[in-house]
């Protein structure tokens, strides 16, 4: 198949989406299909021309997105937590291939702050991004607010909404959740001029005696006036308004138990479960110590 029409139809996908020129674009991906489906029409066959398939799929987002919006690809990882350490350089993302693959070959994008949840970013509010000192990871200080603040589109390639949906993170944390509190890690951090000195961040983490599956889907934010679905090749191109999907999953967590979000095996939200509490996890031995703590 002739290269060009293929990318001219996946442009014009990702246009019957709407609402991406100019907008701030959250990008979650399992290029699996994506690859396995150029190599049978495309011929791909070589690392590099993997590599210039997925420079390609890249310019050909940024190019939908254009200059006056942003581009927002995460390359969240947990080695802060694990006591590896965090270099803002260096440490890869656990969270798809084409993340790392933004991290590791393309200079347009910067990477934003927090060791755990960070993004790489172009565009107009990279640097606004990039500024971020969010000691917590969904906390009001946080790229994620500023994606709900500014209606951003969760842009899924190939993946569901219930793999990709790291946004109910944050909404779990600014209705305060009982069943999660924050958790502060202390560790090395290395920062883009090498420079490494001990820091704390945290993240609103989960009580591990609530046992639950996340559960939300696709249909959802569809029956919620949130979502829109495109084809492109029988893979799945699908985008989520973020402002309209807060307000989705609050409501969800706030009047029905959640049951949009998560599917609990042990657990009733319970709201009037007050008690504020907390968790220090620092590494001794090469072990994660935690202190909890009680508030009353």
């Amino acid at each position: 198949m002739n290269s060009e029409n293929y990318w001219k139809e996946f442009r014009d996908k990702l246009s019957e989406l709407g609402a991406l020129k100019g907008g701030i674009i959250y990008v979650g991906s399992d290029i699996t299909g994506l690859i396995v489906q150029a190599q049978k029409e495309l011929g791909i066959k070589t690392r590099d021309e993997r590599n210039a398939y997925i420079n390609e799929l890249i310019d050909a987002l940024k190019e939908q997105v254009t200059e006056e919006g942003t581009l927002l690809f995460p390359v969240y990882s947990w080695d802060f937590c694990r006591g590896k350490g965090f270099d803002i350089r260096k440490t890869q993302g656990e969270v798809g291939a084409l993340n790392n693959f933004v991290l590791n070959e393309r200079s347009d994008f910067r990477r934003t702050k927090h060791p755990i949840y960070s993004f790489m970013v172009w565009g107009r509010d990279a640097d606004l991004l990039c500024d971020m000192n969010n000691q917590e990871a969904w906390g009001p200080a946080s790229p994620f607010k500023y994606l709900h603040e500014n209606n951003a589109i969760e842009l899924d390639l190939n993946v569901t909404a219930l793999r990709s949906m790291t946004f109910k993170h944050y909404v779990e944390q600014s209705v305060r959740v009982p069943y999660r509190y924050p958790k502060y890690f202390m560790g090395r951090y290395t920062d883009e001029n090498g420079i490494t000195e001990e820091r704390t961040y945290s993240m609103y983490v989960r009580d591990l005696s609530v046992e639950l599956e996340s559960s939300q889907t696709n249909e959802f934010f569809n029956a919620g006036g949130a979502g829109k679905q495109v084809l492109f090749r029988n893979l799945n191109l699908y985008a989520i308004d973020l402002g309209r999907a807060y307000e989705l999953l609050k409501d969800d967590l706030l009047t029905n138990n959640g049951r949009n979000v998560y599917s609990f095996e042990n657990y009733t939200i319970d709201w009037n479960d007050t008690a504020a509490r907390y968790e220090i996890g620092f590494w001794k031995d090469k072990k994660i110590v935690s202190i909890p703590e009680g508030i009353e």
